[in-house]
């Protein structure tokens, strides 16, 4: 598991009746993978396994490049357009490139161009594609009520958030943006059973499916949706206390306290190319002026020479981490110390803290609650469907 799983901002899923959320858990997802990339060209290797292209088989290794609009394969099959389209069967295939790394995928991969660069997508049923959710998103925990609650989670949220990127062609990135997904290289047994165990659970609200968002750690409370995120409020997506206070279930993560020092120098590079604050400024200072009902920091005045500069804290924890890594702020779950050149930021957890924490969800489980017991801690009024 990431465990600095960020999903930024979403679209709202739209509303499903029972007969599409049964047609969504029939059809195949198309997932665009490498979606973080920027590459002209990659390789390819079944390793033994079948690999059609078209109706022709691949028999050896091959190369498919892209050149403006069209894409090209080398190997004993010489073809090209605008798409190339290939089915591996078995075990499937290896993907790999410079700058890349190496993965297994099955089922239908469509391979095309965007001005120069590599679009892939790969189209598997959505059960296939959860085992490798499950095993990406939580492969650092080891409690199977762990991983089932987290395989409930996905596929509900890969059925409200089908949709994220139908304007591009495909139902879902393999990125923090969606959920993480790399292939089949790597499923973890835990996950491939959990996902096989709760085949069709889907969680409800008054009806529909919920939006299940979930992250890492909360550091022991979680957070109100509608702080994090502009959209509609959900009444199952509300604080929820991490288990008693000063031993949170989620305190067994790893670096669930954490401590970083920004320098004002630092602070105002960080600011400026974020567009807080203009060319000329400087930033001489940093302060919360709001909380959420959790416990974060929900906004946060940045100072300068001639002004001070409102931003959210979710703002924030993106703009830094985008530009100075994940690792610099966890989460919005700080408090903020001065020095003479530089701001402390203390804080717990990680993630954005919304919906179901991971590590929690492994503290959980071993005390003995079941997935059900989990899923309806940090979602609390939705229910539990079979399919």
């Amino acid at each position: 598991m990431n465990t600095l799983l960020l999903i930024f901002l979403f679209l709202p899923g739209p509303s499903f009746s029972q007969d599409k959320v049964t047609a969504a858990g029939q059809r195949p997802i198309a997932v665009r993978i490498y979606s973080q990339y920027k590459f002209s060209s990659i390789n390819l290797d079944p390793e033994g396994a079948i690999l059609h292209i078209g109706e022709r088989l691949l028999t050896g290794r091959g190369r498919i490049t892209a050149r403006g609009q069209s894409v090209s394969l080398d190997s004993n099959i010489k073809t090209g357009g605008a798409k190339i389209e290939a089915t591996a069967y078995g075990n499937g295939v290896w993907l790999s490139g410079k700058g890349l790394s190496r993965r297994l995928y099955r089922g239908k991969i469509i391979f095309s161009a965007q001005s120069g660069r590599l679009k892939i997508i790969n189209s598997i049923p959505l059960e296939t594609y959860l085992a490798g959710v499950v095993s990406g998103e939580v492969g650092d925990l080891s409690r199977t009520e762990a991983y089932k609650a987290q395989a409930v989670a996905a596929r509900t949220y890969t059925i409200t958030h089908m949709y994220n990127h139908r304007k591009d062609g495909y139902n879902m990135c393999d990125s923090a943006h969606c959920q993480f997904y790399s292939g089949h290289g790597n499923i973890l047994p835990k996950a491939q059973e959990a996902v096989d165990t709760t085949r069709g659970q889907v969680l409800y609200y008054r009806g529909s499916p919920a939006d299940t968002f979930y992250h890492s750690a909360c550091g022991g409370h979680t957070a109100e949706m509608t702080s994090v995120w502009p959209f509609e409020h959900r009444p199952y997506l509300v604080p929820v206390r991490d288990g008693p206070a000063g031993t949170p279930y989620c305190s067994i993560a790893p670096g669930f306290h954490w401590k970083t020092k920004i320098y004002l120098t630092g602070l105002t590079r960080l600011s400026r190319s974020a567009g807080w604050i203009s060319a000329g400024e400087e930033a001489t200072g940093l302060r919360i002026s709001a909380w959420g009902v959790s416990g974060r920091a929900e906004k946060l005045e940045i100072y300068t020479q001639v002004r001070r500069v409102s931003i959210s804290a979710t703002e924030f924890y993106h703009g830094i981490g985008r530009r100075a890594g994940w690792q610099a702020v966890r989460s919005t779950f700080f408090r903020i110390y001065t020095g003479k050149d530089y701001v402390i930021l203390e804080g717990a957890g990680s993630g954005h803290g919304v919906g179901m924490c991971q590590w929690g969800a492994e503290g959980m489980a071993r005390k003995g609650f079941d997935y059900r017991a989990i899923l309806l801690h940090y979602y609390p009024g939705t229910e539990l469907v079979d399919e």
